[in-house]
């Protein structure tokens, strides 16, 4: 009831327990996938007051949670899983990588996709994702590539062959 209040505050404050709720039981919230996807595309669009933004960014806490729920519900899930590609699609497009909040979206974006049921496309844009994170310049992110791309081929190993070069760079600075 409180995932749907009129205060994004509030049904913001009531993903943390629904979190703690769902990873003890992820069967007895399957109902609400499709109210978390909407609340998802919901904040992706920027339809909450501006005032939730951070570095520009719509409300990436809330975001962030979302899609850890998402990826909870989604393990192993096809039905599941098959509401929540366009949104994650919308993320990974619409994704900054210039800040470091908008890092952690396209992150969280590819842990999920690692976990729910896979589709080619998903992959393909977490991929791109962490082939961005692995070329950075930034020693944090070329970490957060290796994480990722570790995540990545648990599903297809043939993700693995093309960020090689780009791994063994890593190793080298």
């Amino acid at each position: 009831q409180r995932l749907c209040d009129n205060d994004p505050g509030v049904m913001g404050a009531t993903l943390c327990p629904l979190y703690d709720l769902i990873l003890e039981d992820p069967n007895a919230y399957k109902d609400l996938v499709v109210s978390f996807v909407n609340i998802l595309k919901q904040v992706a669009e920027r339809r909450l007051p501006t005032s939730y933004d951070y570095h520009q960014m719509p409300a990436p806490f809330i975001q962030i949670k979302l899609l850890k729920i998402l990826a909870v519900l989604g393990s192993g899930d096809k039905s599941a899983s098959g509401h929540m590609y366009t949104v994650l699609g919308d993320i990974f497009r619409k994704g900054d990588t210039a800040s470091n909040i908008g890092n952690a979206i396209l992150y969280e974006c590819i842990c999920c996709v690692s976990c729910i049921f896979p589709n080619s496309k998903m992959l393909d844009a977490a991929a791109e994702t962490t082939s961005k994170f692995l070329k950075s310049d930034s020693h944090n992110l070329k970490y957060m590539g290796i994480d990722a791309l570790g995540r990545l081929i648990k599903i297809n190993p043939d993700i693995a062959e093309q960020h090689q070069l780009a791994v063994i760079d890593c190793l080298e600075v």
